[in-house]
């Protein structure tokens, strides 16, 4: 192989996994300058091209190459984006239960997202991404990059129909892994909420509203340490979906 064809190969794969980093769980965190996470995706690029597999692909015009460079982008940021969409589901699973608890006024700046989110939100934001280091499922998703070199050629890249359908549902199935998990918080704050409309019609001089805030927020409190121990089970299966999503999509991808 050639400088040049090596040159253009080896640009391709920067392509891929910096844009990769760009939305990665855990990489892709916005308060990263871009030098560094542009540094990470050289360094991640020098470490891959030796064992990508032979008989990468020629160009014949600088527009063919324009146009897989391009493809390139477009495939490492959407690795990245459906790697993030269970991060996505543990934090809206923190919010939903500031709504039943009465905390999501309460608002946070999430310095890893650079936006606003609430108490529980943040909490299970960084709870979720403690245990996924503790799992190793940083070293998972650079195994997955590495692996899609191998089932999506350079070059070879291609987006369909089918593809879109796959993230959609992905991004659709966020919000019922989010339910899923604030679950057994929510059944027990709803039934705090009829025991309180129960008193409330029984003792119509009880300000229910004053002594429903502080009891949900405590009781809220109580069933979440209860179920603490759960959540690492709980999480552990859901980077293993990760996983199992990620290898779903880039086998049926088209190239």
């Amino acid at each position: 192989m050639s400088y040049l064809t090596q040159a253009e190969v080896f640009f391709l794969v920067l392509v891929r996994t910096t844009a990769f980093f760009v939305t990665a769980p855990f990489f892709g965190i916005r308060g990263v300058p871009a030098l560094v996470k542009a540094g990470l995706g050289f360094l991640v690029a020098i470490l891959l091209l030796p064992v990508l597999p032979s008989g990468q692909p020629t160009f014949s015009s600088g527009w063919l190459y324009a146009l897989a460079a391009l493809n390139e982008s477009l495939a490492g940021l959407a690795l990245g984006y459906l790697a993030n969409l269970i991060f996505s589901a543990i934090q809206i699973a923190g919010q939903l239960l500031d709504i039943h608890m009465g905390l999501a006024m309460a608002s946070l700046f999430d310095p890893q997202n650079a936006t606003t989110t609430t108490i529980m939100g943040q909490f299970f934001a960084i709870l979720g991404l403690l245990l996924f280091f503790q799992l190793d499922g940083h070293h998972t998703l650079l195994l997955a990059l590495q692996e899609s070199f191998r089932l999506l050629p350079l070059g070879g890249v291609q987006f369909s129909g089918d593809v879109v359908w796959a993230v959609v549902k992905l991004f659709t199935g966020t919000f019922a892994l989010a339910l899923q998990i604030a679950a057994p918080v929510i059944a027990v704050l709803l039934i705090a909420d009829l025991a309180l409309s129960l008193v409330a019609r029984t003792v119509p001089q009880l300000n229910v509203f004053i002594l429903g805030f502080p009891l949900k927020v405590g009781l809220g409190l109580l069933v979440l340490i209860a179920i603490l121990p759960l959540l690492a089970t709980v999480f552990s299966n859901l980077f293993s979906q990760m996983e199992h999503d990620l290898a779903l999509i880039i086998r049926s991808w088209p190239h």
